[in-house]
């Protein structure tokens, strides 16, 4: 069964804090949605780690991995480029089998293969959308899902899940999005502010033993 969030206040943060929250504390797993930019700040995320020589495995199912905005951020840094790449291995998935079995059979032995920590998950639910794949049969695979994340976390694994908010048809499969959020430890929202900058509110979060510090600020 999973666990379900404690409500918290929409808190205005800086996006370099969420770097830092995920780059610093072992054994997580955040949810960071909303407008197509979270695809651009989830990158960020990478590249800042991957410029402190660690390794990243990013499974995508929805085809938004853009290899030429880590090549932009490693040439404005002087980074040898074909260098930095190395630091990413990149899985794509099609459909919602695939995807199950590139988080739940090949992740975990591949994080250990390669030596790291640090995953990021793309549009996991996107496949999970397809109407061919039976309602019942994609509650049970995401359910899957989360168990293998959870025990991913509790081997000190950080997974970053990265979607877009959009509203599906039939409406039953928007049950889908609301269950992975009750599933993960952080979920962050990226927005537009009034004058059309992106803007993260930390939405919601499960109770833990340390204090939250955030600060206010745009992405």
């Amino acid at each position: 069964m999973m666990n379900r969030h404690v409500p918290a206040p929409a808190q205005s943060i800086q996006a370099a804090h969420i770097i830092r929250s995920f780059a610093e504390e072992p054994g997580k797993i955040y949810l960071l949605y909303g407008n197509p930019f979270v695809f651009n700040l989830s990158l960020r995320m990478a590249a800042q780690a991957m410029a402190h020589g660690s390794s990243i495995a990013v499974v995508d199912g929805c085809n938004r991995f853009d290899v030429h905005a880590l090549t932009r951020f490693a040439r404005e840094r002087r980074i040898d480029p074909n260098k930095f790449l190395r630091h990413i291995y990149i899985s794509r998935g099609f459909t919602c089998y695939q995807m199950e079995q590139a988080i739940t059979d090949k992740l975990p032995a591949f994080l250990a293969k390669i030596d790291s920590r640090t995953a990021m998950i793309f549009g996991l639910l996107e496949t999970f959308y397809d109407e061919q794949a039976p309602l019942r049969e994609v509650q049970q695979i995401l359910g899957r899902v989360a168990e293998r994340l959870q025990q991913m976390k509790s081997k000190g694994l950080s997974i970053l899940i990265v979607c877009l908010e959009r509203t599906v048809a039939p409406k039953e499969r928007n049950r889908l999005f609301l269950r992975l959020k009750s599933s993960v430890d952080r979920v962050y929202k990226l927005d537009a502010d009034a004058a059309g900058s992106p803007q993260v509110f930390l939405e919601a979060e499960k109770p833990t033993n340390k204090t939250s510090s955030l600060k206010t600020g745009r992405a």
